[in-house]
This record gives structure tokens, C-alpha cells and sequence, in this order.
């Protein structure tokens, strides 16, 4: 059986002026169905690449990702839009919502690109909504919500199509230490409720909720295994050393 997520000597390579700079060098790894697993890695490290990648937001230089065993490196614009609704649940740092719209209306977005009728959109929403305690504010507007709120909204509009694999990109980073446990805990429960879930972090203490971490540097992984092992937070250094031009500037 394949993995749900699988790099096969995935490259990603930027050319800056002269410079080619290799964001992701030859990573393979896979991710099965039900992983709750953490990409960790200081900035250029080369998770971003990885993140944008997996969630078909970008296609790799060279090598093969497959997403539930097609190649999405053959996919045209619509099926890389089409797979992104249908399969992958975003989670943002900056919650990405729609100020203009209200909490339902953010959380529908996903339905209305599916095409989905009005009245399930709003039932669907609204249930998603009650099951991250906000039932009872669906026509307030973002601005009017703490940030921790606006990150809870965010994950009813990721779960609203009821995805295969939520990416969080740094879910915490924009929140207080409690609130940021308060996500963490409602990511592990969407674990445990069967969804794949990839954790996006620079963290160690946050890389530890999940069950697995890989580790970059300078977009090699270093480190793939269990997350509680000693050997997960070390920080090594690639040797030979990769010259400084070709490090990622991660956005």
C-alpha cells in the first residue's frame, strides 16, 4: 500500500541572479494515513518549501510527490485547485480570513469553490463551528474575536470539507502560550479522530505533540523518527558545509 504523502529525491531550486538556491535537496520521506507528524526546522531550513509542496501550492525542480499516489507534478492548475479543496485542510499562523465575510461565511469558502448548495454549506459550517466552541458567534466578523478565536475559525474552515490531511504552518506563533496549547490540543484531537495532520514548526516544544518529526537542514533531512527520542533535538550540522548562497530564503 502507499503512503498517503511520499517524496521520491524531491528537489525544489530557485535561481536568484546567478545563484541557484536549493530550497529542498533530494528529500524522500513518506507519510502514511492517520500520521501526526512534525516538519521542524529553523528558517531556510527548507520546511516551507516542503509545506508549500505538500499542500500543491507549489510542484517540484526534480523528483516525484505523490498525494495519495498520484503525481501531483502532472497535475494541470485545476487539478492542483481541485485536490487542494478536496484533499488538504490549511491551518495558517495569520488565520488568512476574510474580513468582510462573518465567521459562517468564512467557514463556507471551501463549499462555495466545491459547489456545494447553500443550505448544506450552512449546516455544515455551523456544525463545524459548534465543535470549536463557537456556535454562538457565527455572524460576528473576525475583527471582533481574540486571536485565538480567529485561529479556531480557521481550523472549522480547514475541517469543514472533512480533509484527508490538515497542514498547520506554525498554528501557534501568532498566540499566547495557553492559547497555543488550546490549538495544539484540538490538532491532536483531529489526530485522533483519524485525519493525517503535518505540523509545520521551528520549535522543539511544539515538534513534541506530534508523534514523529523530520527534521531539516539547508533542505536535507537529518533527522526522521520518533519524537521523543534524544537523538530528535539535536541540532546537527551537514557536513560537508552548504555555502550560504545556496541556503533557502524562506518566505
Amino acid at each position: 500500500m502507499s503512503a498517503l504523502i511520499e517524496f521520491d529525491e524531491v528537489c525544489k531550486y530557485y535561481q536568484m541572479g546567478d545563484t541557484t538556491v536549493k530550497a529542498a535537496d533530494h528529500i524522500t520521506m513518506k507519510i502514511d494515513k492517520g500520521e501526526f507528524v512534525a516538519i521542524v526546522g529553523q528558517s531556510g531550513s527548507g520546511k516551507s518549501t516542503c509545506m508549500n509542496i505538500i499542500g500543491c501550492l507549489d510542484v517540484p525542480t526534480h523528483g516525484t510527490y505523490r498525494l495519495n499516489g498520484k503525481d501531483v507534478g502532472k497535475m494541470s492548475r485545476n487539478e492542483l485547485a481541485a485536490i487542494r479543496n478536496e484533499m488538504l485542510g490549511f491551518i495558517f499562523q495569520q488565520y488568512n480570513l476574510l474580513p468582510r465575510l462573518n465567521l459562517l461565511e468564512n467557514v463556507e469558502v471551501p463549499l462555495v469553490y466545491a459547489g456545494i448548495p447553500r443550505a448544506v454549506r450552512h449546516r455544515r459550517a455551523r456544525e463545524v463551528l459548534e465543535r470549536v466552541g463557537l456556535g454562538d458567534k457565527v455572524k460576528n466578523r473576525p475583527n471582533q474575536l481574540s486571536g485565538g478565536q480567529q485561529q479556531r475559525v480557521s481550523i472549522a474552515r480547514a475541517l469543514v470539507r472533512n480533509p484527508a490531511v490538515i497542514l498547520a504552518d506554525e498554528p501557534t506563533g501568532a498566540l499566547d502560550s495557553h492559547t497555543g496549547r488550546e490549538v495544539l490540543a484540538m490538532l491532536q484531537q483531529m489526530h485522533e479522530e483519524g485525519h493525517t495532520v503535518v505540523l509545520i514548526t521551528h520549535d522543539n516544544s511544539i515538534a513534541v505533540q506530534a508523534d514523529r518529526i523530520i527534521r531539516l537542514e539547508d533542505g536535507r533531512v537529518v533527522y526522521d523518527g520518533d519524537s521523543h527520542a534524544p537523538e530528535a533535538f539535536v541540532q546537527p550540522t551537514l557536513v560537508p558545509e552548504t555555502p550560504a548562497a545556496e541556503k533557502e530564503a524562506e518566505a
